[in-house]
């Protein structure tokens, strides 16, 4: 899978992979080629492999991927360029209507990713980028993006600040790390600053009032406890006019269903046993 680029000029470096942007010999138009910097490393080319396979999948709202090579001495993919840039140069100037939106684009992607069983890894506003007619495009799969992105061996990625306790802790990536990175995102996206390890997402009690569904959202992304944040399935449920607390409750009524039922079979499974034991006594 390639075409011609010629005119290749740096973009941007940074994290594992070097970005520059070329022309199409063939159409002329422009495009981003992102090269793998630690080729060298057979962990890192399995992680740029990995983050092809999930654009060649092209799943809605990812940016497409054009090309790719993968046997050539440094890996690259060609992607298209989108002069949009990144969202993170309007952190802090959205007004609700637009930041409610974008958190539901997002979202979207997110839950479409999780669907089949894909992990992104490094969720950020540098990794989300605006196309010509002002949609978003989610970039840069687990955790090999670029500013302040860190890969680490077999499936641990992400960037200080925006990626979840246990990922920043060493536990691989996941749907629900996920989750906070996106709760985190949203919280640089309102308040104009960046996320720090460690601290506790609280727009309310910084003075945000506004766009309150996605305040909420922000807080119930953004829980320590991996089990206890929202799908994204349930994020787009919030995002739509639920709210985060009939939710849990629906969760937890599920959850007892689910472990009654269980209950049922282990008691009727005990007394099968009993009986077997009774006859084989007698």
């Amino acid at each position: 899978m390639s075409c011609p680029i010629v005119n290749l000029r740096p973009l941007q470096a940074g994290g594992n992979g070097d970005v520059y942007l070329g022309q199409r010999s063939d159409t002329g138009e422009y495009v981003v080629v992102k090269f793998l910097r630690e080729h060298q490393l057979p962990h890192a080319r399995k992680a740029f492999a990995r983050e092809i396979r999930i654009l060649g999948r092209q799943l809605r709202g990812l940016v497409p991927l054009l090309a790719s090579d993968l046997v050539s001495g440094r890996p690259y993919y060609v992607m298209p360029y989108l002069p949009g840039g990144p969202l993170t140069q309007y952190a802090g100037r959205l007004v609700d209507g637009q930041l409610h939106a974008v958190a539901l684009e997002i979202a979207m992607t997110l839950a479409t990713l999780h669907a089949a069983n894909i992990a992104h890894g490094d969720i950020k506003p540098d990794n989300v980028l605006i196309t010509h007619d002002g949609h978003l495009q989610v970039a840069d799969p687990l955790g090999n993006g670029v500013g302040c992105t860190m890969l680490f061996s077999q499936n641990r990625g992400g960037t200080p600040g925006y990626w979840a306790p246990e990922v920043c802790a060493g536990a691989p990536i996941s749907c629900p790390a996920d989750v906070y990175s996106y709760g985190a995102l949203l919280y640089h996206l309102l308040t104009g600053r960046k996320p720090t390890d460690g601290q506790k997402f609280d727009p309310v009690s910084e003075g945000y009032v506004n766009a309150p569904t996605v305040v909420q959202v922000i807080v119930a992304c953004c829980c320590n406890v991996p089990a206890a944040r929202p799908t994204m399935q349930e994020v787009l449920r919030i995002l739509r006019g639920e709210s985060w607390s009939d939710i849990q409750a629906e969760r937890k009524k599920r959850e007892d269903q689910i472990a009654a039922i269980g209950l049922i079979g282990l008691l009727a499974l005990l007394g099968i046993a009993l009986a077997k034991a009774g006859r084989a006594g007698a």
